[in-house]
């Protein structure tokens, strides 16, 4: 009996191995909120990470509260797809057919954690692709006030359906992590209405990148570079909108080998990798202000890159670094957020906009360091009071887990200049008679004091009798 009992129990164990399956959120190209970002306070989720207008995909289909958007789709899909050389009908059925078929359905299902749309039959879960395909579309088209030149037939405005501080909420709910739907599906209606790619939702990502009414980066300027296509087709490679957005942020990442072999070839002799990377004992942008280094706006325009440029000689006090420019507002915390919410979940190794707000939470601990980088042109406070902003950073940067080889080089070039004898010297000298002119004067009067004294003794000695 005993040996039955021990072989039950040693094949329940050998079957529940065997039969492992990884985690929903681990598998799904479009997962849900990982519960470590939302367990601490019950808010945060719905403020930051649930639609307020529109849903999009099968998460939050069905809500009450977003039901007035929800009955628009019909009427902006039928707009989206009012074309003089074809039949609306025509259109309908041609996407319907694409999408529906069973191949399809079963790949756009596998985007989704498992079981999260079996409540919806094939034939929701292909009306609700295709509505909100055509819905993105419509918004970017014409909504969101991007121009169809390619379109020969004019579309109504939605002004009557949609209003502005609509409009502000619907571009919110886009990017969230919970509230996509597979690329797959935005580059079958693209090909249906024969709609430029690289012109119309480039300009889209542009127009989300830089400030309204600016030419300034209100993240960071688009790289072109960082968007992935098939050469052959035009399309592009994505999983959805976020993703898209996270590709054109961070541009394309530097190799840590190459990354590693820059920094080992400076590094001191006897010198291990973990000291390198953990031995970063500065702590804000004022203290690193005090040994010389002045932060300025980078070139390069993706958060892969964070530049450390020394003196132009060797004895030179002051350094720069180079950091992606970045506008603080409203929406910055939901889409940081969401950012970081993906690269979570997804397989992206490099976590750079996870990376980067570490580095900024880093590097601001009081208003005073807002005020420096703002003066920098590193960061544009369009929040308010220099403190929200700082708050902003440190409330997005607790508890997160970056890279630890994002910004190796960079890291260990500035610790190196903050160590340095002569740099700690020249802090303290700043520290101690730079706070006032008058503190500055008695230093200078003391100096030539000192070398009138010496210059007196040297005569006295030495000087003709």
């Amino acid at each position: 009996m005993a040996i039955s009992i021990q072989n039950q129990d040693e094949a329940w164990v050998i079957d529940s191995i065997v039969k492992a399956m990884p985690p929903p959120s681990l598998s799904a190209r479009i997962p849900r909120v990982t519960k470590i970002l939302v367990s601490t306070k019950s808010d945060i989720y719905e403020k930051y990470y649930v639609p307020q207008v529109v849903s999009i995909g099968p998460y939050h289909y069905g809500k009450p509260k977003l039901e007035l958007v929800e009955k628009l789709k019909p009427v902006f899909t039928k707009k989206l797809l009012a074309r003089p050389e074809y039949e609306v009908n025509l259109s309908l059925s041609s996407l319907y057919k694409k999408l529906g078929e069973a191949k399809m359905v079963k790949e756009l299902r596998k985007f989704y954690e498992e079981n999260s749309t079996e409540h919806l039959s094939d034939k929701v879960f292909t009306r609700m692709m295709l509505l909100d395909g055509c819905f993105i579309l419509y918004y970017i088209l014409f909504i969101h006030g991007v121009t169809a030149e390619n379109c020969s037939e004019k579309v109504e405005s939605s002004s009557d359906l949609i209003r502005s501080h609509q409009a502000v909420f619907i571009h919110h709910d886009l990017f969230l992590l919970e509230n996509q739907i597979p690329y797959i599906v935005l580059n079958e209606v693209m090909d249906l209405i024969k709609l430029d790619r690289r012109d119309k939702i480039r300009s889209f990502f542009a127009d989300n990148i830089l400030s309204p009414g600016s030419q300034k980066s209100r993240w960071f300027c688009f790289r072109s570079g960082s968007i992935q296509s098939d050469q052959n087709s035009g399309r592009e490679s994505h999983d959805h909108l976020l993703h898209r957005l996270h590709s054109a942020l961070t541009g394309p990442s530097p190799k840590n080998e190459s990354h590693w072999i820059q920094i080992l070839s400076c590094r001191p002799k006897n010198t291990r990798k973990d000291e390198i990377i953990t031995r970063c004992t500065f702590r804000n942008v004022s203290e690193l202000a005090d040994v010389g280094i002045q932060f300025k706006p980078s070139n390069v325009m993706s958060l892969a890159h964070v530049e450390f440029i020394g003196g132009c000689c060797r004895w030179s006090f002051s350094a720069d670094v180079k950091l992606p420019p970045i506008i603080v507002d409203d929406s910055t915390k939901p889409m940081l957020l969401n950012l970081i919410a993906y690269e979570m979940c997804s397989n992206d190794t490099h976590a750079w906009v996870t990376s980067y707000i570490s580095l900024l939470d880093s590097l601001i601990d009081h208003p005073e360091d807002v005020k420096a980088l703002r003066k920098a042109g590193v960061l544009d406070n369009s929040l308010g009071s220099d403190q929200e902003v700082a708050t902003l950073f440190n409330e997005i940067g607790t508890g997160l887990v970056p890279n630890i080889l994002a910004y190796s080089k960079a890291k260990y070039q500035i610790q190196c200049h903050y160590q340095s004898l002569r740099n700690t010297w020249f802090s303290q000298l700043k520290h101690e008679y730079g706070r006032s002119p008058w503190s500055f004067l008695a230093l200078l009067g003391a100096l030539m004091a000192l070398f009138l004294s010496g210059v007196q003794t040297y005569f006295t000695i030495w000087g003709p009798s």
